[in-house]
This record gives C-alpha cells, sequence and structure tokens, in this order.
C-alpha cells in the first residue's frame, strides 16, 4: 500500500471519527435539554405549591447541571475541534483543492463562531434556574408583595 493509500484511509477514519464525536456531542445535548427542561417544569410545580425549601434546593441543582452541560460542551467541542483540525491537515497532504471540504469550509468568514453559539442554550437554561432561585426567595420572604 503506497502512502497515499495509506493517507486516504487516514482521511476516511479521521471523518468518521470526527462525525461520531459531533453525533455524540449532540445526543449528549439531546438528552441535557430534554431533561432539564422536564427539571424546571418540575420546580415550578414544587414553587407553585409552596414546597419553597425544596424548590430553592432544586434550582440550585439545576444550576449546578447546566454548569456540568457547559463545561461538557466545552469539552467536546475541543475533540470535534481536534479531529477536524486532523481532517484538514490530511486534506493538505492529499492535495484534495478544490474539493477539500474542511479546510474550504475553515477558509469561510465567521461573524460569530458556531462553538459561541452552541452556549447559547445552556446559558438560557441557566438564566431560568437562576429565576426560579430569585422567584423561591422571593415567596419565602415574609414581605408583604405588591
Amino acid at each position: 500500500m503506497n502512502s497515499e493509500e495509506q493517507l486516504s484511509r487516514m482521511y476516511t477514519q479521521l471523518f468518521k471519527t470526527w462525525r461520531s464525536q459531533v453525533d455524540s456531542y449532540w445526543q449528549r445535548s439531546n438528552y441535557f435539554a430534554a431533561f432539564e427542561t422536564a427539571a424546571l417544569a418540575g420546580c415550578w410545580y414544587v414553587l407553585d405549591k409552596r414546597y419553597l425549601t425544596t424548590g430553592i434546593v432544586f434550582s440550585i441543582l439545576g444550576v449546578s447541571l447546566t454548569i456540568v452541560w457547559s463545561i461538557s460542551n466545552l469539552k467536546t467541542h475541543a475533540y470535534v475541534r481536534h479531529w477536524w483540525e486532523a481532517i484538514i491537515s490530511v486534506e493538505g497532504q492529499l492535495r484534495l483543492s478544490p474539493n477539500d471540504f474542511a479546510t474550504k469550509i475553515e477558509e469561510q468568514r465567521k461573524t460569530l463562531p458556531y462553538r459561541n453559539v452552541i452556549q447559547v442554550v445552556p446559558i438560557l437554561f441557566g438564566i431560568a434556574w437562576v429565576t426560579l432561585f430569585v422567584l423561591g426567595l422571593a415567596l419565602s420572604c415574609k414581605c408583604p408583595v405588591r
């Protein structure tokens, strides 16, 4: 087997590995989003029924879960990025231009990196959890509400 055949096989394997990392990321994010949606609804219900201490504790746990989700996103993005850069490297060695898929995408001007956009979802969940935490504190206050 010559070196170009080896590079072609490596290129194929790199794409498979990269794609599995991306698929894993999306599956993990879907699970986090589904679980957090159900947990938010449960926390809202608990606060509505005036189990305020329980609701406050749940909201703190929810914020913690959202932080874990964000960290997981960042770590997974690093894996995806690693394999993406490996693909670009092999594309250069194979001289695939003008069909060098990853290199062409990388060269496109990006006004807002996708990595930043995708982090907005956990941030929104975090805001919802903090809102429920503040609501729980406000409801537990003995102050008259206007």
